[in-house]
């Protein structure tokens, strides 16, 4: 057994997921996913609950029998090998330390599964807890850790025996915002110099967009759409995942005419300029939705002469730097606006008439259909 890495190297494999369901009575939990992930690649598994993420991750560690398909890592099919034997890290949501047993006796535990000396463990288990950053932790048991070190803990155990496939469950769903955010970074720049393949499910939308190469956007059992982050965010394929992945707003309208380029669509019969979803179809005339994320949507006072749909404040919201603005749009319709807190829309106030619009590029064109 090698000793931990300590440079930076693609040492993972490729996990092949090829056609996985998973079945309970009439429930298809996993409906026929197929998903590559590359070696070494940080790939996340986002979706609402019930959305067969977690039940994926525990058929590839080998916890769950698929009821059809079959899981392919490093070119090695693993389908039906036992958990022990698929050589996969594994750190669950709540941690799963044995109380009776110290940090050092923790991150040793797969080591003594496998056979090696008492000698070898003792090592490997200090250096586990020196790239978690945890050297003086040893001899304490997970009583005496706070839940951020008992994370540290639960991560080193994965690490410990090198595994080239780790996969992680909502590991940092017990933390506070701020240590969560730490160990999301803490985790990814770890991963990196390890070059490990890491499946990562989380039902944090933020946390995947910050820590993935590629994201895996689930729904009902099925994987909706697949990219990095910032092409999932800027162009989603469907109203779910536009919806899911972080705040947008949604505008009803009408499609006027379209082109390879762009469309023309009427909001309260103000014409703006958008761009069609990819595989989005819709016939002139016919209704649609657009989207467009706080952060892209234009607000200015509304005067004579002022292109954009018109809508009244209802409250602006401090966020320190940020602000938010609610506006109320003719059709009943509420929108947000994420403004700069020092730009001349913080010097609206609630019941000013404004005029919201947007960049063609920011906004994308659905068929109509409530997220």
């Amino acid at each position: 057994m090698s000793p931990l890495p300590t440079e930076a190297a693609t040492r993972g494999v490729a996990v092949a997921i090829e056609d996985v369901s998973k079945h309970f009575g009439p429930v298809r939990a996993v409906d026929g996913v197929t998903l590559s992930v590359r070696a070494g690649e940080f790939l996340s598994l986002v979706g609402p609950s019930g959305s067969g993420k977690t039940t994926l991750l525990m058929m590839i560690a080998g916890f769950d029998e698929p009821t059809g398909g079959r899981f392919v890592v490093g070119g090695r099919d693993i389908t039906h090998v036992p958990p022990h034997k698929r050589d996969i890290g594994m750190v669950f949501q709540k941690y799963a330390l044995f109380p009776h047993l110290t940090a050092a006796q923790n991150i040793a535990f797969p080591l003594r599964m496998r056979g090696v000396s008492r000698a070898e463990r003792d090592r490997r288990a200090r250096l586990a807890l020196d790239m978690v950053k945890l050297p003086d932790h040893a001899d304490r048991f997970p009583a005496q850790l706070s839940g951020g070190q008992q994370q540290r803990v639960a991560l080193a155990r994965a690490l410990v025996f090198d595994p080239q496939v780790i996969l992680m469950d909502e590991p940092l769903g017990a933390l506070d915002k701020k240590l969560r955010q730490q160990m999301q970074l803490e985790i990814k720049e770890l991963q990196q110099r390890l070059g490990a393949t890491v499946i990562f499910v989380t039902h944090d939308q933020e946390e995947a967009l910050t820590m993935s190469d590629r994201v895996a956007v689930m729904s009902e059992g099925r994987v909706e759409q697949v990219g990095s982050p910032r092409a999932l965010y800027e162009g989603p394929d469907s109203v779910f995942v536009a919806d899911f992945l972080g705040n947008m707003n949604f505008f009803r309208g009408r499609l006027d005419h379209a082109t390879g380029e762009g469309c023309r669509i009427s909001v309260g019969g103000i014409g703006m300029a958008a761009q069609p979803a990819a595989g989005a179809v819709a016939q002139p005339g016919s209704p649609v939705q657009v989207a467009v994320r706080p952060e892209r949507l234009m607000v200015s006072r509304e005067e004579a002469g002022t292109a954009g749909i018109p809508g009244r404040i209802r409250q602006q919201v401090f966020n320190g730097a940020s602000l938010t603005v609610v506006i109320d749009i003719a059709d009943g319709t509420t929108v947000q606006a994420a403004a700069d807190a020092r730009s001349a829309v913080a010097e609206l106030r609630p019941g000013d008439r404004v005029a919201v619009g947007w960049s063609a590029v920011d906004a994308h064109v659905f068929a109509d259909g409530l997220p």
